[in-house]
């Protein structure tokens, strides 16, 4: 004898909505309304694929009791005949979040989990490359359609207009996208693996990171004479001025210098303190590094001081609220000195070549880069000589500095042997 169906009416269902205690109704052939609280329910269906038990949900409490008896007839007939409906919706969807997942979606993902152990510099320059030159062309196109021409053409259009580091460091990244990719199934290959191979990275020199930089001594006496002329007849800003006259008196990163807040300048003691998050190094041992001033360095920072507008030394109306280092070097060229032969990230190449050249040792000159040298329990006990020997250092360099400007004779460079050797 067949089971009988049909067995509910609208109004009982209005009923048990109403009421909102947790019941189960059964309309017959299978297909059942469960209410959970009130006005909540869903409508399914029982069957059996292949001989195994399957419930399917067919819809919610605003389905009809008609709708849901015609859905009820299709998915029966489709367990019948052996279909697994949800596995096809499943495999539908799945296809259509391949299709549709954009580089830019993938990209964002990847960001997500690389940041977690990177420093908030870091982080904001990968953004930049990524919004400057990868997502404008990469970013919209399903990634199931990308091929490695496309993400070459992306390298090569900034390697073409001169600047192959660049290129590089933007092939790196779109390389680890698409290797994140990879890992987390959204493509069976890394298409990009070869990418940053075809624009590699220029040898540097392990001390003076392999930027653009006249190092002899006619050079920079006329790169310093052109900088003091250039500040002199007013054409750059008081801050832009300082930010120029002040590179090759203080070899920092330049990134450092441009991030410099007025709080860390301490006129009374003469000192420059960078802190340790605007330092290079690795996360958790950093730390902050003292610059000693010198009667140049105090008098250009205590002028500027008198053209405060924020919290940075070197502002400018960007985003970020300081001087960029695009702007100033920008500047450095407006000023006479040739773009590709010097840059101001090469003042750290002339610190550490001159310096080497007039007799300071190499342990001072790596201390000066902001570089690590000797044990850490030698830097422990020799931080109180050090820091006097270094603005000695910082003194002798400037007025050396100046000697060359001025074509004068060099200052000697007079160290307490126990002090520079150590």
């Amino acid at each position: 004898m067949p089971r009988p169906e049909n067995l509910l009416t609208s109004t009982q269902i209005k009923a048990a909505l109403k009421k909102g205690e947790p019941v189960k109704l059964r309309d017959g052939g299978g297909l059942f309304f469960s209410v959970s609280e009130k006005n909540k329910g869903i409508w399914f269906v029982r069957g059996r694929l292949n001989g195994v038990p399957k419930k399917r949900v067919l819809g919610h409490e605003d389905m009809t009791l008609a709708e849901a008896r015609t859905l009820k007839i299709e998915e029966k007939k489709l367990l019948k005949a052996g279909v697994d409906s949800i596995a096809e919706k499943k495999a539908l969807w799945k296809k259509t979040e391949y299709e549709e997942r954009t580089f830019g979606m993938i990209a964002q993902e990847w960001l997500e989990f690389w940041k977690n152990d990177k420093d908030d510099k870091t982080i904001q320059s990968t953004i930049g490359r990524m919004n400057k030159h990868i997502l404008p062309s990469l970013g919209k196109i399903p990634y199931s359609k990308l091929n490695f021409t496309d993400l070459k053409n992306t390298c090569l259009k900034i390697a073409n207009s001169g600047h192959r580091e660049m290129a590089n460091r933007v092939g790196t990244i779109i390389n680890q996208v698409c290797r994140f990719a990879k890992i987390n199934g959204y493509h069976q290959y890394n298409i990009a693996e070869d990418l940053p191979r075809l624009f590699p990275k220029p040898k540097r020199d392990i001390n003076f990171e392999g930027f653009p930089a006249i190092t002899d001594k006619v050079g920079v006496a006329e790169m310093l004479q052109k900088i003091t002329k250039y500040v002199e007849l007013g054409k750059c800003s008081p801050h832009m001025g300082a930010a120029l006259l002040l590179f090759p008196k203080v070899p920092l990163r330049a990134s450092s210098m441009l991030m410099s807040e007025w709080k860390d300048i301490n006129f009374e003691t003469m000192e420059w303190r960078i802190p340790a998050e605007h330092m290079k190094g690795e996360i958790g041992k950093r730390k902050d590094f003292i610059i000693p001033l010198s009667k140049q360095v105090y008098e250009i920072l205590l002028n500027l001081s008198n053209f405060s507008i924020s919290k940075y030394v070197f502002p400018s109306g960007r985003k970020s609220g300081h001087l960029s280092i695009e702007g100033v070097n920008k500047s450095l060229h407006m000023a006479g000195i040739p773009k590709g032969k010097m840059c101001i990230h090469g003042w750290r190449k002339v610190w550490g070549s001159l310096a080497r050249e007039y007799g300071l040792p190499d342990k001072l000159v790596e201390r000066g880069l902001a570089h690590s040298s000797g044990s850490a329990v030698e830097n422990a006990y020799n931080r109180a000589q050090y820091k006097e020997v270094m603005r000695y250092v910082f003194q002798w360099w400037c007025d050396t500095l100046d000697a060359l400007e001025k074509n004068d004779k060099v200052p000697p460079l007079v160290l307490k042997t126990e002090i520079a050797y150590s």
